[in-house]
């Protein structure tokens, strides 16, 4: 079974960091400076209890003995929330993981005593000396740090690291541990350990971040309206990022819900029973209501032209259609001109579906919903990037649909005045329906500034910089 890198999978192991950082400290502990000649007694270090060690080292010298004799869930961690998986850019949360894949949080409890076989009075001055080793070492660690290897493919190093606290107990208390065993009463500490993780197994592989997703809606279709009914329209707009470098454009969608489309760009009209049937000549047992799209002109909305030119086709399989009772995809002519075969003016615009009056001499016509008709505006060439550059201080835009009298220029809120000749400082002139040329204020600070351009008050999506 994989185990999660993290805590120990052995407890032994946390006893032997413990014995080998005393027995490291043991032979330069400043102790044995102090001592008439500097010698040292023979000693031993074991994680047996005392008993045990006094029975296998017989006459081996003084025997220091750190016994593991309690262990203690850590209430500060037993619920803490553990990712299996280091943090990264734009990771997400970490989340909790069921109890069976959580580390359990463990405090560890030693008992340490020290026991000498020398003569009298020898053996109790080799016990205490042990002690004040054990007790100068311990507080001068009080963090003990290791790497713990995970074997696998690869293998895993984890560091970890405990905290090492001297416990107070009582004198009752240590009596009662004294008479649980088989030896007499020796001088004693008890040390805290944690916090100790017991490595849980790795949990299962969590799901691939989401980069992308798609909403799709099957809407339920009113009692009132079986022929065909219509809740909204939307469209996408991508422009280019103004912080991109030369030859490397960095693309930025944006969502429009009414649509707002430029001439050439396809958008979406949303409804249900959408698209039902061809053709209303002829006996036919649907002879079809919501198969034909048509716009509705401003400014009273009453004037009605037929655009179903404008319904992209399917791609003549039922998996891949475009066209679904819930959707009917439209594109607007890439030219000036009237409808259909043309796009209009900038504007307001309203959308019905419906069918033209059959042998039965009746005309349907779904609920009307709005969209917006923008001038398109065109990003420079060759490099792909969206910061123009002036000549003399002049700025040229170009695109499709502009409107002398009905065209708005701003620089991020800052409005240019319109004139009718070249443009000065602060103003922008429209050429024709394709071409504008601006000038920025006088005085304007320094800057990226975005172009925003609006033709009978609907502003296009962005497309233009201008750096100062």
């Amino acid at each position: 079974m994989t185990q999660a890198p993290i805590g120990v999978l052995d407890l032994s192991q946390v006893t032997e960091l413990l014995i080998g950082t005393l027995t490291e400290y043991w032979s330069t502990a400043p102790l044995w400076l102090a001592l008439a000649g500097g010698s040292q007694f023979t000693f031993t270090i074991t994680g047996m209890t005392p008993d045990e060690a006094r029975q296998a080292n017989a006459g081996g010298g003084c025997q220091v003995t750190v016994t593991l004799i309690h262990i203690e869930p850590n209430k500060f961690n037993r619920n803490f929330v553990y990712s299996p998986t280091p943090p990264g850019p734009n990771s997400p949360s970490a989340r909790p993981q069921a109890i069976p894949y959580l580390p359990l949080a463990l405090d560890l409890f030693y008992f340490v005593t020290a026991f000498s076989d020398a003569n009298p009075p020898s053996c109790a001055v080799q016990e205490q000396q042990a002690i004040s080793i054990v007790l100068n070492c311990f507080h001068q660690n009080p963090i003990i740090r290791t790497n713990v290897v995970f074997q696998g493919s690869p293998s895993v190093s984890t560091p970890e690291e405990f905290t090492l606290t001297m416990e107070i107990e009582s004198v009752d208390s240590i009596s009662r541990f004294w008479q649980a065993t088989t030896m007499p009463f020796r001088l004693s500490v008890m040390y805290r350990v944690a916090v100790v993780f017991l490595t849980p197994p790795a949990p299962p592989v969590l799901a691939k971040q989401v980069s992308r997703f798609t909403l799709a809606v099957d809407p339920a279709t009113p009692p009132f309206a079986q022929n065909g009914w219509l809740f909204g329209t939307s469209s996408s707009a991508t422009f280019i990022d103004p912080d991109s470098l030369p030859g490397s454009p960095q693309n930025v969608n944006v969502d429009y819900s009414p649509a707002t489309v430029t001439p050439g760009q396809r958008f979406f009209l949303y409804g249900s029973n959408l698209n039902q049937g061809t053709d209303y000549s002829g006996p036919s047992p649907n002879p079809g209501t919501s198969y034909r799209a048509y716009l509705r002109l401003p400014p009273d909305y009453q004037t009605e032209q037929e655009v179903t030119a404008w319904k992209v086709p399917d791609l003549g399989s039922p998996s891949a259609a475009i066209q679904t009772s819930a959707r009917m995809v439209l594109e607007v002519p890439n030219a000036e001109g009237s409808p259909p075969s043309g796009a209009p003016q900038p504007g307001v615009y309203a959308l019905v579906v419906g069918s033209d009056a059959g042998p039965d001499a009746i005309t349907y016509r779904t609920n009307v919903t709005p969209f917006s008709i923008a001038a398109r505006v065109d990003a420079p060439g060759s490099p792909a990037l969206p910061v123009l550059k002036d000549v003399a201080g002049t700025y040229t835009a170009t695109g499709m649909g502009f409107i002398a009298g009905s065209t708005q220029v701003m620089l991020e809120t800052v409005p240019l005045d319109y004139v009718a000749g070249p443009p000065g400082a602060g103003q922008f002139t429209v050429v024709d329906v394709e071409t504008i040329t601006f000038q920025a204020p006088s005085g304007l600070s320094s800057g990226m500034y975005g172009v925003r351009i609006r033709v009978n008050q609907v502003e296009s999506p962005p497309a233009l910089w201008i750096q100062l």
